[in-house]
């Protein structure tokens, strides 16, 4: 309770100031940050996304009837689940928490601080709350996407506790949380002005943070085949997807040139008849 309340007081404090201050403003503040950077990071497709976020619960469930391609695990992978299966102890490692804990704990500070200044009026927090907003974002794009594959492969566990090995959610969802903090954190390197003379201090602070993040992502993908929950290729390919939607959707929102490889699709009247255009940059 202690951590909680003074986690409360250096994220709320901000809050007090307002007491003090002209609240006229804040309904203005409140528009053009929160519902502004909203706006910013959203597009027309993210509301059937949204939707089958909300509803997830009602397909988190292992149902055969779903299940259209069956993937059984390679020969030499069976050999590597055999292997971590004997010489485990049945204790889950850290890596197999639930894998929604640490970004909720990322998003939900975030968000606090940034309401907290705008509340306190101290400064535009419409990056800040877009970026929190991504953030989210590439998280619920994660989990849809393992969501359909799980619910389309049929490939049973090495424990064999159920059919939705593939891919590894906890793997694709650490290496998503990591693709995206990893890059605001090398921006911010870069737009640090206390690094501008200092090159090498910059670089290095940036494979530092590389390695801290990946690592962490690393380690849940290696704990989910020490667990006996996943086999390697659910874990590769769990990594890749995650680091591809992170990279991804960063790269559309919070990069200048805004070319990441996002497709861009488009409604409109080609000889009196109604088109859709989709064009994707590479």
């Amino acid at each position: 309770m202690l951590k909680v309340f003074i986690l409360c007081i250096v994220f709320l404090a901000p809050i007090n100031e307002v007491l003090a201050q002209d609240r006229t403003d804040l309904p203005a503040r409140f528009e053009r940050d929160v519902i502004g950077s909203i706006g910013d990071v959203s597009e027309w497709y993210d509301a059937p996304v949204l939707l089958l976020f909300l509803a997830r619960n009602s397909y988190k469930a292992d149902n055969p009837a779903t299940k259209l391609v069956s993937l059984p695990p390679l020969p030499f992978e069976k050999q590597l689940a055999e292997g971590f299966s004997s010489a485990g102890n049945g204790q889950l490692s850290p890596g197999s928490l639930d894998s929604w804990m640490l970004p909720n704990v990322i998003f939900a500070t975030r968000l606090l601080y940034a309401m907290g200044n705008t509340l306190g009026g101290n400064a535009d927090m419409r990056d800040e709350y877009a970026h929190a907003w991504g953030f989210y974002k590439v998280l619920m794009y994660n989990h849809i996407a393992t969501e359909l594959i799980k619910n389309t492969v049929r490939r049973a566990r090495p424990d064999a506790s159920d059919t939705k090995s593939f891919f590894s959610g906890h793997t694709s969802s650490a290496f998503v949380t990591s693709a995206f903090l990893y890059r605001e954190t090398a921006d911010a390197l870069e737009a640090w002005d206390a690094l501008r003379d200092m090159p090498e201090l910059r670089t290095g602070l940036k494979y530092g943070s590389f390695a801290v993040f990946y690592g962490w992502a690393a380690y849940v993908g290696y704990s989910r085949i020490a667990d006996n929950k996943h086999y390697l290729t659910d874990v590769l390919v769990g990594a890749t997807v995650g680091t591809l939607i992170g990279n991804l959707v960063y790269g559309h929102y919070f990069t200048r040139d805004r070319d990441s490889g996002l497709p861009e699709i488009g409604i409109g009247m080609v000889d009196a008849q109604p088109a859709l255009s989709f064009s994707i940059q590479f």
